[in-house]
């Protein structure tokens, strides 16, 4: 719409309207044409409103040459296309905010036009940067009066802006993402409707105060999040990041996937963020359930192995143990062949205890860890269940690799692998885990992820095979992308090393040539074991507990609904058992207690609490009741951990609510 006007404005106009000659002699800028409507001016003024430099688009505009811009006055420039402009855009510098907005509406006049003035306040100096904005509907036609443009010509344009802004709504209502503008103090200029059906803050609410965006944001994502501003880690042409939310009334938890990229001045000067968000999370979920298939895919073939050796072990053990008992009597070798036993069941031991290790643990427990320990204990278990026809070898950094990092994941990825490294060496070959600690970041390019800072630890896994074609190099750490036949592999395995190194902070580089082998290096920011730990400080932040509330839909059960928010807990209601059961079974939510809302004796519920017990998950559960705690069941009243009366003082019950939490 705005370049068809544009297009419009460029033709020789009426009688009596002749184009202008000092705007006709101005070169345009590049992408730019002359016209009524102004697109990305910014100027920066001094304490006085004076103009200091200012670019094309905004000379232009004003029908000025831009070398004749520095020291006009901007107001009193704004004031020659409209008087009352002039005294708004003074008292606007002098009372703004550091980060504010200004919306100069039109007058009533034929040629009226809208303004907005976004400014940034500096130590002595202010950025601002202005851009017309079309007029409401209303007052479109008042552009295109019948005597000048003709009927039929105001009509088709009338119409062309409702279609526009009819598309442009249905866009934004129906889109599944989230688009948005950000200040640096992070309120919002603009922020789509959708906004509210994921965090349960209305659009105006997020416009007006800045507090919102981290009371969504999860505690234990806030740290990640904080750094990543606090460096300014955001590239000149965007960047991307997830991280998790929550629905500031029900608890829900989302996952979301940002794109995010700042706006600055020439001189660098932060204006804001503009950037859209995704809802990723049921495929998000569906990545975890992935990768439990595939690790229990790995496990699988591990389990092979493993059963191979273990069983070779034991036919040694029966073997000795039946030679001996026929020649226990006359055989004077019983102590060297009980120690044989004794070896060779020591070694049984060990192999079982290695393999229930790989069991042990759950993935997304970070720690601080020692990369040598992890890197020798693997490659002791990888020599007995690889086939023999593939060595394992260590060359492992001097001292501690200190690392923080999940050890589980780590051990998957490790094993995922070494696995492809036997695929790649068909005919036998060498398999070499090495780790090294890197003072200054290595002369490589990642295939994913950014280098950490210095310094770095190294993880390297090294193969003698066939090699990885460089063609293919690109896309080896795609879903399902794989070069086995079909039913051999499952194409995640490096999928799930890029989603760990992701997840890590940490930086994939790979070395390859076809018919001499493959290096995968791993790049870990070193831990300092002397500072406080990021998820230290995460793991002290306030739990604020998620609630799962049960009770007919009526107003008293709606009030205290509203009260335990007010309280500092999410809420999440259910009207029905079965409403219950799907929230508790329900991906999104993380409960931590069951709330019964009770008008009568309670045994209502006796169902939904066997199904609860059954399923085992460690709720507190608590009763609110609006009627005489005597006329309780006594069974309903043992079952549950608290009983309250609704109408219980506020503190009272906060207090008693603070126990049962921290009760164990």
């Amino acid at each position: 719409m705005k370049q068809a006007l544009s297009g419009r404005q460029r033709q020789p106009g009426p009688a009596g309207h002749p184009e202008d000659p000092v705007l006709a002699t101005v070169p345009s800028p590049s992408g730019f044409a002359p016209s009524g409507l102004l697109e990305n001016g910014w100027a920066v003024l001094d304490e006085a409103g004076r103009i200091l430099r200012a670019n094309d688009s905004l000379a232009l505009w004003l029908r000025m040459s831009p070398w004749e811009l520095p020291g006009c006055s901007l107001p009193r420039l704004l004031g020659q296309r409209h008087p009352g402009w002039e005294p708004a855009v003074r008292d606007f510098l002098a009372t703004a905010s550091d980060f504010d907005r200004l919306e100069l509406p039109a007058d009533q006049s034929p040629d009226s036009e809208h303004l907005l003035l976004d400014l940034c306040r500096g130590e002595k100096e202010f950025h601002v940067r202005l851009e017309t904005a079309l007029p409401p509907a209303r007052e479109w036609e008042e552009l295109f009066p019948p005597d000048r443009w003709g009927r039929v010509a105001a009509h088709k344009a009338y119409q062309r802006l409702l279609r526009a802004e009819a598309q442009l709504e249905n866009l934004i209502h129906h889109w599944p993402g989230i688009l948005f503008s950000q200040r640096p103090d992070f309120s919002f200029r603009y922020i789509s409707p959708r906004v509210e059906e994921l965090t349960g803050v209305p659009p105006r609410e997020w416009r007006r105060s800045s507090e919102y965006f981290w009371r969504v944001v999860h505690e234990a994502d806030v740290e990640m999040l904080m750094s990543r501003f606090r460096h300014a880690d955001w590239p000149p042409e965007g960047g991307v990041t997830t991280y998790r939310i929550r629905h500031l009334q029900t608890g829900r938890v989302s996952y979301l996937w940002e794109y995010r990229q700042p706006l600055r001045t020439a001189g660098g000067l932060l204006l804001g963020y503009e950037g859209l968000w995704l809802d990723i999370t049921r495929q998000t979920i569906a990545e975890r359930r992935l990768l439990t298939m595939s690790w229990k895919e790995t496990l699988g073939t591990l389990t092979l192995g493993l059963a191979h050796d273990f069983c070779n072990i034991m036919t040694g053990i029966i073997s000795l143990s039946e030679t001996y008992q026929a020649e226990l009597e006359t055989n004077s070798r019983l102590r060297e062949g009980l120690e044989l036993i004794r070896t060779t069941a020591l070694e049984a031991s060990q192999l079982a205890h290695r393999f229930r290790q790989l069991h042990q643990g759950t993935p997304g427990e970070k720690n601080f860890h020692d990369l040598n320990d992890i890197v020798r204990s693997m490659a002791e278990l990888l020599r007995k269940v690889l086939a023999r026809r593939v060595r394992v070898a260590t060359d492992l950094a001097e001292g501690q690799c200190p690392v923080y990092l999940d050890a589980v994941e780590l051990r998957q990825v490790l094993v995922n692998l070494a696995l492809n490294a036997v695929d790649a060496m068909p005919q036998g070959g060498q398999l070499t885990f090495r780790t090294a600690i890197h003072q200054q970041q290595p002369p490589v390019q990642p295939l994913q992820g950014a280098m950490p800072r210095s310094p770095v630890v190294e993880l390297a896994v090294q193969d003698t095979g066939v090699g990885i074609p460089a063609r293919l190099l690109h896309a080896i750490f795609d879903p399902f992308f794989t070069t086995k036949p079909l039913g051999k592999g499952s194409g995640l395995g490096l999928y799930n090393t890029r989603l760990f190194a992701e997840r890590h902070g940490a930086a994939i580089s790979v070395e390859t040539a076809e018919n001499r082998g493959t290096t995968f290096h791993f790049w870990f920011p070193l831990a300092d074991l002397n500072a406080d730990a990021t998820p230290q400080a995460s793991e002290q932040r306030t739990v604020r507990h998620t609630i799962l509330a049960v009770g007919t839909a009526q107003p008293a059960f709606h009030q205290v609904v509203a009260r335990l928010r007010e309280s500092g807990f999410y809420v999440a209601p259910a009207h029905s058992e079965a409403e219950a059961l799907e929230l508790l079974h329900s991906p999104y939510f993380q409960f931590t207690a069951l709330m019964l809302f009770c008008e009568d004796t309670g045994r209502a519920y006796g169902r939904l609490l066997d199904r609860v017990r059954t399923i085992g998950l460690p709720l507190k559960t608590f009763c609110l009741t609006a009627c005489n705690q005597d006329e309780l069941d006594t069974a309903f009243v043992e079952r549950v951990d608290l009983v309250m009366p609704v109408d219980l003082p506020a503190p009272e019950w906060q207090n008693r609510l603070r126990r049962l939490f921290d009760s164990r």
